[in-house]
This record gives C-alpha cells, structure tokens and sequence, in this order.
C-alpha cells in the first residue's frame, strides 16, 4: 500500500544517485519537517535497494547492513515507496545512501501527514 496518498510534500524532491560507495546529500525543506518520501523507481526483479540514514549532523554515513554487527541503513527496496521519520526539526538534514551492488536511483521529498 502505498504511502503517498496521506503525504503533503514541504519542499523539492531530490533524487539519490546511488553506488557501492557512500554518498551524503544536504536536503532542505520549505520549513522544518521531520518526515520524508522516499520512491525507488527501479524494476522490482532486476533492481537494488538503496540503503539510506537520515541525520541532523554530517558525518553519518549509511552502510550496508551485516549478519555479525548490524550498521545505520533503511533498505528502500526496488518498486517502493516509504516515509521516514528523520532526526531534525531543522530544514536541512543529511542524507547518506549506497547499494550493496550495481546502482539505483532514489526520489526523496521532505514533507508531513502520516
């Protein structure tokens, strides 16, 4: 089910170009918000998660989780959509992401309603 529906969206949609490597984004909002969009347009077969944190501070990357220690990234499978609850009231927060393989583009929007 999607989330969208209930969604009002606060500010510019930013897409995540995603690799293997970590990557950070400064997204801002039109005004301080704590909730965002994400959408993972890629095939549901053939595509990759992308594994996101959200933070209030730089310096937070994402990571691939593991079996033995656990890391900081919310899988956002391919042919999704989510809204997470961030770490700021502010309207700048940090984005990092990364896939485990391959690449893939997500769609992130700040905003509130769920």
């Amino acid at each position: 089910m999607s989330n969208i529906t209930a969604f009002q969206p606060m500010g510019k949609t930013f897409v995540l170009v995603a690799n293997t490597t970590s990557q950070t984004v400064t997204l801002s909002s039109d005004s301080p918000t704590n909730q965002y969009l994400f959408v993972n347009h890629e095939i549901a077969s053939t595509g990759q998660p992308v594994y996101v944190r959200i933070s209030p501070t730089s310096g937070n990357a994402a990571a691939v989780p593991n079996a033995t220690s656990g890391n900081y990234g919310i899988p956002i499978r391919p042919a999704s959509d989510i809204v997470l609850t961030g770490a700021s009231t502010t309207a700048n927060v940090y984005i990092t992401f990364m896939t485990s393989t391959g690449t893939a583009n997500v769609y992130v929007t700040p905003g509130e309603g769920l």
